[in-house]
């Protein structure tokens, strides 16, 4: 995914102010005690094999977009932006809370099991979302549109054409909202894309 690598150029340059990369490949970016003492800008997961990504199915009793998968087993098994203003959803493979333990996604099972919003459609595979209200992103498995969501409302309220095009948009859109050091620029709230 050469999105990636454009947006992983974007996420390096906060390496400046401190970069943690931990045994199974795990890295963090941007060293932010500003938000917390052990704080990091950006959580970049190691990629998944293709046995996790088959065990994760089998969670999810699912199968995952190609995109997302790609996403997964290429780049990053999840990832947040900015603390986790933004964060793409993995597997979650330990949920130790040690400050010593290996960083984990949020739960990309929990997202498509028990988060689902009641009226959400079989096609809607949820992939991430949005900490100032919970709200959501999925990908509409019929066409592959990306789309933005209330925490339990699945309407679509705004839309991407591909997974790519939207991972991209709002890396480049939070940047702006972000000074070099990776400190809020503008009220939490405008971090949502609408």
């Amino acid at each position: 995914m050469e999105v990636f690598t454009e947006i992983m150029k974007y996420i390096q340059t906060f390496g400046k102010y401190g970069c943690k990369e931990y045994e199974n490949g795990t890295k963090l970016y941007g060293h932010a005690p500003f938000i917390a003492p052990k704080a990091y800008n950006f959580r970049v997961f190691s990629a998944l094999s293709e046995q996790e990504i088959i065990k994760l199915e089998q969670d999810m009793h699912r199968e995952i977009p190609i995109a997302y998968r790609s996403f997964l087993m290429k780049n990053a098994n999840g990832m947040n932006l900015f603390n986790t203003t933004l964060s793409f959803y993995g597997m979650r493979k330990s949920y130790c809370r040690s400050s010593e333990a290996i960083p984990e996604p949020f739960s990309l099972s929990e997202l498509n099991r028990f988060e689902r919003p009641k009226n959400a459609k079989e096609s809607h595979f949820f992939i991430g979302g949005y900490d100032n209200d919970l709200s959501k992103l999925y990908i509409n498995t019929e066409d592959g549109t990306v789309h933005f969501c209330k925490r339990w409302d699945a309407t679509s309220l705004l839309s991407w054409n591909s997974f790519e095009e939207m991972i991209l948009s709002e890396t480049k859109r939070l940047l702006t909202l972000h000074n070099d050091r990776g400190e809020i620029l503008v009220s939490h709230k405008k971090t949502l894309p609408i």
